[in-house]
């Protein structure tokens, strides 16, 4: 995907910084400033495809940017972003609409980084409100793909891994992430039949690379849905068994939010899973509202660092304390670590001093599809 260009304006340095991360994520090239100056000069000397806008700044306030912007950037979405109460927000939308602005939508602070994902995967995919009927015409016509982004052992600096992603090759649109389709998936039962889509590809290509000498590990990201139907574990391990593939090799993850549901048929499907060889990783880990007694009654082996913290612990002694202070009681619980959105060498440095497991990031590689993997895999030289 050619990247697009997104404008983010926030006067919270660490927040401003990651909405970029999450924007590069989505195949953005994001500029973002705290400055109202350096804001309207970039849209001056080279128009946003995105604007993502706080609300509430000492120096200005969002009111007074849309009223400017209204005059040059009528067509291009914009997204605000602020700690304000959901009725001012709300106006300030309607208020951008009246002025012949093409809202994105609003996001209250603080924010989870999949909703901001969510939002801005969105804006990417092009004009026009996905639907489930466009959903199930993508199941019918394979049109959903896996991208696979490698995670590094720290400790050996050899790639043991990768992340499977779902993709939509949209006809028209181009490349959509989940992000912006399973939402509205998970609101029918379009999510089983992804569910299924997602298993069987990914665990055929793990078949593949084994079969080519390339054993890597794989994680799955599971759905809420998902791992309250009591049948999975018997589902997922009849498909392993198809493909002769050790259920050691495959991790699911779920977020802390998916954790807090329906307490009892989570446990039994978790611990059939755990049972049947499975690894599960707790994702996002931070972000949430699962408490501690909730991390030890359930069998996860993996815990995985949340990118708002990683990307920012080099400026930010609160984070740094948060990544660290996570890592340890991870290893103290008896857990692998996994540390997302790794920009940078020095991130990476950092996380080997914090005795991290493994890490994923633009650092060390995007996700990309199985046919680029196994070259990406045999010929990348060790990071040193």
């Amino acid at each position: 995907m050619v990247n697009r260009k997104i404008l983010v304006m926030d006067d919270e340095p660490m927040v401003c910084e990651v909405i970029c991360q999450v924007a590069r994520s989505c195949g953005y090239e994001p500029f973002g400033t705290g400055d109202p100056g350096k804001f309207e000069a970039a849209i001056r000397k080279d128009p946003p495809h995105v604007v993502v806008l706080d609300l509430a700044m000492p120096r200005v306030d969002g009111v007074e940017i849309l009223r400017k912007l209204s005059a040059h950037l009528a067509n291009i979405p914009i997204l605000i972003a602020s700690g304000m109460d959901n009725r001012l927000l709300d106006a300030a939308r309607q208020l951008g609409e009246a002025r012949g602005l093409k809202m994105a939508g609003v996001i209250q602070k603080p924010f989870r980084v999949e909703e901001l994902r969510a939002k801005l995967e969105k804006a990417v995919a092009g004009a026009g409100e996905l639907s489930e009927e466009m959903i199930e015409k993508a199941v019918e016509r394979d049109e959903l793909d896996l991208h696979y982004q490698p995670y590094l052992d720290l400790e050996s600096r050899r790639i043991v891994g990768a992340e499977a992603l779902a993709r939509w090759n949209h006809p028209e649109r181009g490349i959509i992430s989940s992000a912006a389709f399973i939402p509205l998936a998970e609101k029918s039962a379009l999510i089983d039949r992804i569910t299924q889509v997602v298993l069987n590809k990914a665990i055929a290509q793990l078949a593949r690379w084994n079969q080519s000498n390339m054993p890597v590990d794989i994680s799955i990201n599971l759905s809420a849905k998902s791992i309250h139907d009591v049948d999975f574990p018997d589902t997922v391990f009849s498909i392993c068994q198809q493909h002769a593939i050790d259920p050691a090799q495959i991790t699911f993850e779920l977020t802390e939010t998916a954790a807090m549901q329906d307490p009892l048929t989570l446990l039994d499907v978790l611990t059939r899973l755990r049972l049947k060889g499975f690894r599960l990783a707790i994702d996002d880990f931070g972000t949430g509202y699962s408490s501690l007694a909730q991390l030890r009654r359930l069998p996860f082996s993996e815990m995985k660092v949340d990118l708002s913290f990683v990307s920012t612990m080099l400026t930010s002694r609160d984070s740094e304390i948060i990544v660290r202070t996570i890592i340890d009681m991870a290893h103290n619980l008896g857990l692998r670590t996994v540390a997302e959105g790794v920009e940078n060498a020095a991130t990476l440095d950092h996380l080997v001093k914090l005795s991290c497991d493994l890490a994923q990031g633009y650092h060390i590689a995007r996700p990309m599809p199985a046919d680029q993997f196994a070259p990406f895999l045999t010929g990348r030289p060790a990071r040193q």
